[in-house]
């Protein structure tokens, strides 16, 4: 006659399971079975079971019923609320946001901010309209007049950074494929840092860029690659945007040159 376990045995099960339940995905029955056998807790699959319901009934621990092998998942994670001193930092740097910007990027930004305002930040809701607890931000712009191509060029720059994916941009109407990098704001001014396939690192202020289209074609982001440190090489010298405008423009030239004799050949 088998023996039921005992109460520490029950318990290191449950929390054997427990910690095994993903957050973002399903995990079957059987999945966990196996994932105990591997660490020697070999229990038959009603066991692991009925342990399982006891979590569903008593654990933030949810059963997804609607198709068999039936999965299991633990609720997220409870959003932290700020405090006051977050939520200062939060309206602080949406003012920066929205003076920095085109007219146009103020409803996304806004409409960022005020998601997180109410999911994350604790209640004003005792303010009237008349308490205005900072001032408004008045920062310099860092761009003063925004070309009509800069919102266009500004959001496939910002998926090809994320995505790592090479983009096509016009300097002078001339076609360069380019591997961005990383934004870079200095002296109020906003830099693209690229690299132009195996040539070396360059930087160019966004709004100099006359047109930009994201390619289908991916890249690696270069292990030798440290922003901090291109950005103190650069830094230093007496006059960034001119020194910029100077890598970044020639050597994207003699670079078309380079594709136009391969393509002449």
């Amino acid at each position: 006659m088998a023996t039921k376990p005992n109460l520490n045995d029950h318990v290191s099960l449950l929390f054997e399971l427990y910690n095994r339940i993903p957050r973002l995905s399903r995990v079957t029955a059987i999945e966990l079975q196996q994932q105990l056998a591997d660490v020697a807790v070999v229990r038959d699959i009603r066991t692991v079971q009925r342990n399982l319901d006891v979590l569903v009934r008593h654990l933030n621990v949810y059963k997804d019923t609607r198709d068999r092998p039936y999965g299991y998942h633990r609720a997220s994670l409870p959003i932290k609320t700020f405090g006051p001193r977050e939520s200062m930092l939060l309206q602080l740097a949406e003012g920066w946001l929205t003076q920095s910007f085109p007219l146009e990027y103020k409803a996304i930004i806004n409409s960022i901010f005020t998601e997180i305002h109410q999911v994350k930040t604790q209640s004003a809701s005792t303010q009237n309209d008349n308490h205005q607890p900072y001032s408004d931000v008045q920062p310099q712009p860092l761009i003063k007049n925004y070309s009509t191509k800069f919102n266009a060029v500004f959001e496939q720059l910002t998926y090809g950074i994320i995505q790592q994916q090479i983009v096509n941009i016009v300097l002078d109407e001339s076609e360069l494929s380019i591997e961005p990098l990383s934004l870079w704001i200095h002296s109020n001014t906003l830099f693209i840092v690229f690299r132009c396939l195996e040539y070396d690192y360059q930087h160019i202020e966004i709004e100099k860029i006359q047109d930009a289209n994201l390619s289908t074609f991916n890249f690696k982001y270069p292990d030798d690659f440290n922003l901090k440190n291109y950005q103190d090489q650069h830094i230093s010298k007496s006059n960034l945007a001119s020194n910029s405008a100077n890598q970044a423009h020639h050597e994207p030239i003699r670079f078309i040159n380079l594709l136009n004799n391969q393509n002449n050949k």
